[in-house]
């Protein structure tokens, strides 16, 4: 064994490029699948951070069922006999240098435990309602040093604050700003108001003893997987491509890997004569893939944290849009984890390289370098791929769930791997039959008898393929879907927010009594729990056209929901919770709690996890509120334009801002392309990735075929016209590839918008059909053929034939 590892050190040592080409092939599939375990864990775990930095000891939240909660309660609480530690807090999204930052107001008198920020935070926080304390963390990652201003903007204003001090290694604290809690009710003109009061845990019954049903009380426990709910479809999303990259890459592995034990037949052959035994040769594959695969996801893993902060900073903003939660900016890795992927890689390599130890087995004693005799694919082969490609339809067929549909999917992807490298060769050789230029043509037909070492970099190349176009054909039918949605849903010609507060019943008499104003709407929305919304709509006639019913009898439904004996919701809403049409829907008002039937359902993107709408007066009856979050102008004839309306709305209230329809559209189509950059991102590395794939099995392929290389150019080739017949044969398997990828795309595609989306997003996409992401794969896979050639052209147009023909 130690000649052997002699000589494996030896081989390294003369091709170093083949050592980091198998490194990075590894280390990209274990990055992209770090990258997103890290992730994941961060968008559950962001709803509490600063809570558990704030109060290191589990702690109950108590909160509003209607989203206000009164600072009487904690004064109430606070001073009852028994009363527990309790911790009033304000919290508000504010931005600092184009960032989003959180503003957290805390009373610092309510911090008493040694193990918090309350003797540190009192003194500053009291000497001065302007000073605020930040880490120092976020301090740097803001680019400002504590001596600097802090300009903050909230709710579309600006504020200049003091640093009063930093904190050092707050983790959970980052990304967020602590200040007096009279100073934030101050600055966001919420006074009088909480977002939520933090109790010990071991106060939950003396606390539901005293407090009514309007409120809730939930340990971190019941927040982190609220947040998980929320999450859920991105992160599943997420989880599907970071495992599909990691099946990429274990075709990389694979093709790394046979590609070394192809340069090294001769020495086994050698090693073998001098009475290796195949067990022996086995032994030694098998740690040499150990090392590689134990260096190349050491290296993945490095790469993995690094790429998920960058991953991270595509998904904060979504996140925050979509969901409310601030994740942090920078990721919190665990030694769990990475030794779990690392143990998983570990594995994973061992496994896919067992058809590379077998044929090593098969080497004869004695100098091998033609390629063994090329094999047909065995039949169990196709049955298993044929079981898992219809197993994997009937399971997206059958189940319900997300996780049924992302099994399924993934079955049915594995099974058309299965065929995907024959149905590339069919595709070679029609390429082969149908080339103009005789040599391209025997170019191409030179690779026929390799599927041996093609069908791994031929499956991969075309699942990488079909993937991309795949997704990318879902975003841009569910941009189209949102664009269509929003157009038909802005019935008003513009829309009136108060930069800060909300609209009272004086300031929409006054903007709807101004000239050229015929008719207004509004609308009031208020969290019903588990990210679901409650909206309080005043609907004209012309608002109506707005909806898309998707459910009930639209007329019917409007007469009652005018009356207020029902309720209209949207399809995640019917979706989440099961009630369909006719059930009643239980709303907790503040004198009880209310039960409607729903009359009608209607399409909605704006939220996954639902939305119920009343009537506008029946909520402010029972809810006692009064309040508007926005209006809708409908102009009549002969009305002023923009820049009028802007200036009578000043003279009404400097704070109402007015907000065109085609500026809103602009703004929701700019979230989507947000929410989906990842996507586009991880399809790249995937697609990365898989020319890795492409370009091992290529550098195989030219060392077996090296006798027929070496007698073309015996026969007059130059080395040029050898160079153009390598690069004819990369670019035509990768347009072979893409061909194949195409039928896989649209499958991809229909399953991602009509299982996976309604299942995860809980809304359903209209089929169509965007077919310029198959042109792109096209031209993209032409490109990857030519990138993937160059050096295996370069390599062989070197070679001295009359070396190669000498061997035997």
């Amino acid at each position: 064994m130690k000649l052997l590892l002699q000589s494996s050190r030896r081989f390294f040592r003369r091709h170093p490029g083949q050592l980091v080409l198998s490194l990075i092939g590894i280390a990209a599939g274990v990055a992209v699948v770090t990258g997103v375990a890290l992730i994941h864990g961060v968008l559950v775990d962001s709803l509490d951070s600063a809570s558990d930095a704030l109060t290191p000891d589990q702690r109950l939240r108590i909160e509003s069922r209607h989203g206000r909660l009164d600072e009487a309660v904690y004064a109430d609480l606070a001073t009852s006999r028994g009363a527990p530690q309790l911790i009033p807090v304000l919290s508000a999204r504010v931005r600092v240098n184009g960032q989003p930052l959180e503003l957290i107001g805390i009373d610092p008198f309510s911090l008493t435990s040694a193990d918090t920020i309350g003797v540190a935070a009192a003194g500053p926080l009291l000497q001065s309602a302007q000073q605020v304390l930040v880490t120092e963390t976020t301090l740097g990652r803001l680019g400002l040093s504590p001596d600097e201003p802090l300009r903050v903007q909230i709710n579309g204003q600006w504020h200049e604050l003091e640093i009063g001090a930093t904190l050092g290694a707050r983790p959970g604290l980052d990304e967020r700003l602590i200040m007096d809690i009279a100073a934030v009710q101050h600055l966001l003109k919420r006074s009088g108001e909480l977002s939520w009061i933090d109790a010990p845990v071991d106060a939950e019954k003396w606390l539901r003893a005293r407090l009514s049903d309007e409120f809730t009380i939930r340990s971190s426990r019941q927040r982190q997987q609220s947040a998980a709910r929320l999450t859920e479809g991105m992160r599943a999303n997420l989880a599907a491509m970071s495992l599909l990259s990691l099946a990429v890459g274990l075709f990389v592995v694979f093709s790394v890997l046979s590609f070394l034990a192809v340069q090294r037949r001769a020495s086994f052959g050698m090693l073998r004569a001098l009475g290796v035994t195949p067990v022996q040769i086995s032994a030694l594959l098998m740690i040499e893939t150990a090392i590689l695969t134990g260096l190349g996801a050491l290296l993945g893993l490095t790469l993995g944290t690094v790429l998920a902060d960058q991953l991270m900073a595509l998904i904060r903003q979504p996140v925050l849009e979509l969901y409310g939660l601030l994740p942090p900016a920078r990721v919190r890795p665990t030694l769990v984890l990475y030794a779990s992927l690392w143990a998983l890689t570990m594995a994973l390599g061992q496994a896919a390289v067992i058809p590379v130890w077998r044929e090593a087995r098969q080497i004869a004693p004695g100098v091998q370098i033609r390629a063994l005799p090329a094999e047909g694919r065995a039949p169990w082969v196709s049955l298993t791929g044929l079981g898992m490609l219809l197993g994997g339809v009937l399971i997206v067929v059958w189940s319900t769930r997300l996780g049924g549909a992302f099994a399924g999917l993934f079955l049915a992807l594995a099974g058309a791997a299965v065929f995907a490298p024959d149905l590339a060769l069919m595709v070679l050789r029609a390429l082969a039959g149908g080339a103009r230029h005789r040599l391209a043509g025997r170019a191409l037909a030179m690779l026929l008898s390799a599927r041996r070492r093609l069908a791994p970099a031929l499956a991969a190349l075309s699942l990488a393929l079909a993937l991309a176009a795949g997704i990318g054909m879902m975003v841009l039918g569910f941009r189209g879907a949102v664009d269509d949605w929003i157009d038909r849903l802005l019935r008003a010609d513009h829309y009136v927010t108060l930069a800060s507060g909300q609209i009272n019943d004086q300031l929409a008499g006054r903007v709807a009594a101004m000239d050229g104003v015929e008719q207004i709407s509004s609308a009031r929305r208020v969290k019903l729990g588990e990210g679901r919304d409650l909206i309080a709509y005043d609907l004209p006639s012309a608002a109506w056209q707005g909806f898309e019913w998707l459910d009930g009898d639209p007329e019917a439904a409007r007469d009652a929901f005018m009356k207020g004996h029902a309720v209209i919701v949207s399809e995640p809403f019917e979706r989440r919770t099961g009630l369909g049409l006719g059930d009643a829907v239980s709303l907790p008002a503040p004198d009880g709690t209310l039960a409607l039937p729903i009359a009608a359902i209607y399409r909605d993107y704006g939220s996954d996890r639902g939305t119920v709408a009343i009537h506008a007066p029946l909520y402010r009856r029972l809810w006692h509120d009064r309040h508007r979050d926005s209006l809708g102008l409908y102009l009549g004839g002969g009305a002023p334009d923009a820049a009028t309306l802007v200036d009578r709305l000043r003279d009404i209230d400097p704070r109402l801002t007015l907000t065109s329809r085609e500026t809103i559209r602009a703004r929701t189509l700019a979230v989507f392309d947000r929410t989906f950059r990842i996507s586009w991102a991880l399809a790249v590395l995937v697609g990365l990735i898989a020319v890795i794939a492409l370009v091992s099995a290529l550098l195989a392929v030219s060392l077996e075929r090296r006798r027929e290389y070496a007698t073309l150019r015996a026969i007059g080739l130059t080395p040029a016209a050898v160079a153009g017949t390598v690069i004819s044969q990369t670019i035509g398997l990768a347009i072979a590839a893409a061909i194949v990828a195409v039928p896989l795309a649209l499958a991809i595609h229909s399953g991602l918008s009509l299982v996976v989306q309604p299942r995860a997003f809980g809304w359903s996409l209209p089929l169509s059909w965007p077919l310029w992401p198959l042109a792109i794969i096209l031209a993209l896979a032409a490109a990857a053929g030519l990138a993937a050639g160059i050096y295996p052209a370069w390599r062989i147009g070197r070679r001295d034939p009359a070396g190669e023909l000498r061997g035997s």
